[in-house]
């Protein structure tokens, strides 16, 4: 018997020590912007937001806003209008597990915020 291998064309990038930064078989990169594509024609990737609060002016949520993002500038923070009412959302996350941890580190501030379902725009979600 003849042992088969099958050998794949790679992009492999290594840095200026010599260590491996990214391996791309090729097509993988055209594989995931295609997907993307797909994702954006459907409205989204199901995810996870983390919600602050609601309110029925959009005037009575911008304190709440502002003082999220003075807390925590690198988590993004969202305001949508579900009729009747206006939601103070923050976080674009793929799994419920990833917005709880972000639920716990910011519920000393925001003690009633919890995680809920959402479409997400895929640009949105961090690779």
């Amino acid at each position: 018997m003849f042992p088969i291998f099958v050998f794949s064309q790679s992009d492999t990038t290594f840095n200026t020590k010599g260590e491996i930064i990214s391996i791309n078989q090729k097509g993988v990169d055209k594989l995931v912007s295609k997907y993307k594509q797909i994702l954006k024609k459907t409205g989204g990737v199901e995810g996870w937001r983390i919600q602050l609060i609601f309110k029925d002016q959009k005037e009575e949520i911008l304190p709440y806003q502002i003082k999220f993002t003075n807390l925590y500038p690198e988590i993004p923070v969202q305001i949508a209008f579900d009729s009747p009412n206006y939601k103070l959302t923050v976080g674009n996350f793929r799994t419920r597990n990833e917005a709880l941890k972000i639920k716990h580190q910011i519920s000393k501030n925001f003690p009633g915020a919890y995680p809920v379902p959402i479409i997400i725009d895929p640009d949105l979600l961090e690779d």
